[in-house]
Parts: C-alpha cells; structure tokens; sequence
C-alpha cells in the first residue's frame, strides 16, 4: 500500500508545482497566496507519504485529495484534477491492501 500511495502522492506533488504558473496566469489572486497554497499540498503529500505506514498517514492522504480538489476555486481545472487524483488514491488504497494481504498470506505458509 505504501508504494502505491506514494506513487500518487508523488506525482501530486509535481501537479502542485505545476499549479503555480498556471495559477499565476489564469488568476487573479496575488503570488503570496498562490504560493501558500502550493506549498501547503505540498507538505501535506509528503507528510502523508512519511506517515503512510500509520492509520494517521491515510487520512493525511484524504485531506491531500481535499486540498487538490480544494485548489479548483483557484484553477478550475484543478477541480478535474483532484477528482482524477482522489480516484487514483481510492485505487491504491484498495489494490494495495491486497497485495499487503496476499504478502502476508505467502509469508504465513
């Protein structure tokens, strides 16, 4: 579950970087805040990523999900982009589990 969770957590990083020059032209919100909302995805998807072995970690994943989603009021397409992403979370937290669960089945035998 962990590489999965932070493969998308990664590229989710990448997006929110991305945000920021598109942001800046299609917005009329000043740089400060823009880049203030880039950077609080940002430390949320690697705090996430480090606590991703913990129950807390999921949830930090959520609420990543929400601020990517969250950014749409900036960049309309970013709502788009976070429903894509929230998906793609939703999916590695189930495949992943799985995998975690056949591991540990082939271990026991």
């Amino acid at each position: 579950m962990r590489a999965l969770g932070s493969s998308v957590l990664a590229f989710e990083i990448i997006v929110s970087i991305l945000f920021i020059p598109a942001a800046l032209q299609e917005s009329s919100i000043n740089t400060s805040n823009i880049l203030a909302i880039s950077l609080i995805q940002i430390v949320l998807a690697i705090l996430a990523m480090g606590t991703l072995g913990k129950s807390y970690g999921i949830y930090l994943g959520y609420l990543t999900q929400i601020a990517l989603i969250g950014s749409g009021f900036v960049v309309s397409w970013m709502f788009v982009l976070g429903l894509i992403f929230l998906g793609l979370w939703i999916l590695a937290l189930r495949i992943g589990r799985r995998t975690d669960e056949i591991k540990a089945s082939k271990k026991a035998s």
